[in-house]
């Protein structure tokens, strides 16, 4: 499931990842956080945070950190 989404967000279209997203997570009872970043002038961002099967905000935290780890571990 993991590479799949992966592979997904890195060569496919938006459509193809919410299709991907949607089936992944009717099998399973999954934690999702979502960020997205829109970029601005001069440097600046905008984000929006989404969360799904999240009861407690500490949940987030953890899943973030998790996923910090991942990625230095990929080093882009």
């Amino acid at each position: 499931m993991d590479d799949e989404i992966e592979r997904i967000i890195k060569n496919s279209n938006k459509a193809e990842l919410i299709e991907s997203l949607s089936q992944e997570l009717s099998k399973a009872d999954s934690k999702v956080i979502v960020i997205l970043i829109t970029d601005k002038d001069e440097g600046k961002y905008s984000s929006l945070v989404m969360t799904l099967g999240l009861n407690n905000t500490y949940e987030a935290y953890g899943i973030l950190d998790v996923a910090k780890q991942d990625l230095r571990n990929d080093d882009y």
